[in-house]
């Protein structure tokens, strides 16, 4: 890579998307901790809901290292951590949904996701088999493939 094209890398961060996956799964979490240790490496947008965030560990006095859009679509009142509910598999759903509008309007780059639970998800009765499948139905993709990282 030439000075050049650093030079415009740098002007024009990636902005990437991250959704929660199941609010009362791992991803918030997962988000929360990780976020303080990449930020600067890219724009992040986080979609999710903040009371659930604020309880996963997020610190509230630093947002602005990222923009959350907060779908609030989790009652605050009886949430758990660990628990599987047909709200909570409609609240992941809504959390892709929310990502891949922001695709399309070009908002965001890319996406990462979050566990989602399929047991959730057919609870709010969507029939799927998961994050791969229903961003490919989605986009009307034929062709498509998982990528995971660990």
């Amino acid at each position: 890579m030439n000075s050049k094209s650093a030079l415009t890398l740098k002007s024009c961060p990636i902005k990437v998307g991250i959704t929660f996956g199941d609010p009362s799964g791992i991803g918030p979490t997962i988000i929360a901790k990780a976020l303080p240790r990449i930020k600067g490496l890219a724009e992040f947008v986080v979609i999710g809901d903040w009371s659930v965030f604020k309880r996963a560990g997020a610190k509230t006095g630093k947002r602005e290292d990222y923009r959350f859009i907060d779908l609030s679509n989790v009652k605050n009142k009886g949430f758990t951590f660990g628990k599987i509910r047909a709200e909570y598999g409609k609240a992941s759903l809504e959390y892709l949904d929310k990502a891949l509008d922001l695709i399309n309007r070009e908002e965001i780059d890319c996406l990462v996701t979050c566990p989602i639970s399929k047991e959730a998800i057919a609870l709010a009765g969507f029939n799927l088999g998961g994050h791969t499948e229903y961003l490919a139905n989605r986009t009307n993709t034929k062709d498509f493939v998982m990528m995971l990282l660990n």
